[in-house]
Parts: C-alpha cells; sequence; structure tokens
C-alpha cells in the first residue's frame, strides 16, 4: 500500500481527514518520520493493513493509535476514554494561567487525565486531585500520570461527582463532564458513537452533572477559587442561570471558533 492508495481507501469509507490519517497510521505502524511517509514507498506491514480496514469502518483515529496529543503532551488512550479535543484546551488553558500559587485543584470526571496532568506539567508547583466513576478509564488517567511523572501531585479517586465527598478545600474545581442532549447523540459522527457514551451524555437534557457540580462543590472553594466547566456551543445560558442560582458570579469564554465553551463561576 502507498500513501495515495490508503488516502484513497479512507476517502472512500467517508473519513473526513483521509490524507492526514494516512500519514497518522504509516508514521506509527512503519515507526518513520513523518518526511520519510511523504517521499512515499509501498507498505506490506499486516499491522498497517489491518490500522487502515479499522480506520475505513470509522473506528477513531485515536484508539486505533492508542494515543492522541493535548496541550502538545501525548496521552495514552483506550476506547474507555473520551478522546481529548482541542476545544477542551482552552479549560486546562485557563486553569494552569488562573491557579494561585501552590494552588490545588479537582478535576472531576478526570477521564484520560488529559487536563489535570497537562496542568501539573505546566504548574510544578500545583496539586490536583483527578475523580473518576469508571476504574478502566481511571487506570488510563492513572497512567498517564506515570508517564509525565505528575504521579506524586495527583492524587487519583475513583467516585462519582455526586456522591463524592472531597478532603479539604480546593483553588479550582474544572470540569469537562458528559454534556450532549439524548437528542443530539442520535445524529453523531459513527467515529463519536464508538467512544464511550457515558463519556459523552447523561442521556437526557445535558445539563445534569452541572446541575450536581454546582449544587454542591461550591462549598469546597476556597476564598476567590472558581469552578470551570466545559459546555456544548448552546448551554451557555442554561449553565449560567445554575451557577446563579448556587449563588455564583458567572462569565462565559468563547473557543478560537468564536463559539461558548466554557463557563468559569467565582
Amino acid at each position: 500500500m502507498t500513501l495515495p492508495e490508503i488516502t484513497a481507501r479512507l476517502s472512500a469509507a467517508g473519513v473526513d481527514s483521509p490524507r492526514f490519517d494516512a500519514l497518522e497510521l504509516i508514521v506509527h505502524f512503519e515507526k518513520i518520520s513523518r518526511a520519510a511517509a511523504l517521499t512515499g514507498g509501498d507498505y506490506k506491514n499486516p499491522a498497517l493493513e489491518q490500522a487502515v480496514q479499522r480506520r475505513c469502518e470509522r473506528e477513531p483515529l485515536a484508539y486505533i493509535l492508542g494515543q492522541w496529543d493535548f496541550m502538545g503532551h501525548t496521552f495514552r488512550l483506550s476506547p474507555e476514554c473520551l478522546i481529548p479535543r482541542s476545544d477542551t484546551e482552552l479549560l486546562c488553558s485557563l486553569l494552569i494561567r488562573s491557579l494561585p500559587t501552590g494552588g490545588r485543584f479537582a478535576d472531576l470526571c478526570t477521564g484520560s487525565g488529559c487536563i489535570a496532568v497537562s496542568a501539573l506539567l505546566a504548574r510544578k508547583d500545583a496539586v490536583g486531585t483527578a475523580v473518576e466513576l469508571y476504574p478502566g478509564t481511571l487506570a488510563a488517567a492513572e497512567e498517564n500520570a506515570n508517564l509525565h511523572g505528575v504521579q506524586d501531585r495527583l492524587a487519583r479517586i475513583q467516585a462519582d461527582i455526586c456522591t463524592w465527598e472531597p478532603e479539604g478545600s480546593f483553588d479550582w474545581i474544572v470540569s469537562n463532564p458528559p454534556y450532549v442532549t439524548a437528542e443530539e447523540m442520535e445524529s453523531v459522527s459513527p467515529e463519536v458513537s464508538l467512544e464511550p457514551a457515558r463519556a459523552l451524555t447523561d442521556g437526557g437534557d445535558g445539563l445534569t452533572f452541572y446541575r450536581c457540580i454546582f449544587d454542591r462543590y461550591p462549598r469546597y472553594l476556597r476564598a476567590g477559587g472558581a469552578i470551570a466547566v466545559e459546555i456544548g456551543w448552546h448551554q451557555a445560558d442554561e449553565v449560567c442561570e445554575i451557577a446563579r442560582r448556587a449563588g455564583m458570579k458567572p462569565t462565559v469564554l468563547k473557543d478560537l471558533e468564536n463559539r461558548d465553551r466554557v463557563v468559569c463561576a467565582r
């Protein structure tokens, strides 16, 4: 198989970025540089052939590679983890620049741990707590904490965030919770449909976890602290109202495409 042939197969299967994906597969499975992959070659690696077929069946590229990049770092992934999105870097960047010196934060619904680990890599003075309900998903967060050497500064807790009782208080509490509505789940792409539904949707109006977070967690904030959550592009008004009912003052941050993406409440 050549790069053009793989690209053509992926394109025919409906993959949105066939050449990019073809290059990523070649680089990963042939263990060569991107420059070498671009210069051409006829690849006969059975592992690459199998990977191309999996991608043609619309399995997410990140699961095939077993890893994905976030905030300039590579994170190990399994199909039990939501794939990190660049949109979530807005929330992580806010946490990094806003934590006070020596700050402590909690990352609720941590998933792969990409937010918590990235924040600790950027802030050597900080400590964090990552909370995740599902053991297999938490195992990925633990692996990523160990991989990047922040395990001694990141407590990993298996718990339901709607019943968890933290020990102590936090300067910041962040979360990228399941917020896709049940109706929206009916029209997601084939790739998204293969991500864990429990990490994407609450099975209802998409607001369940925001209600839980703003109902339970303001009392665990230190003076001057904040809660920041990623939201769907159409959820800003509803999430801001939930925050106001909790006695907090919310602001909305927009992503690079000028869509509402984060609600930060103090």
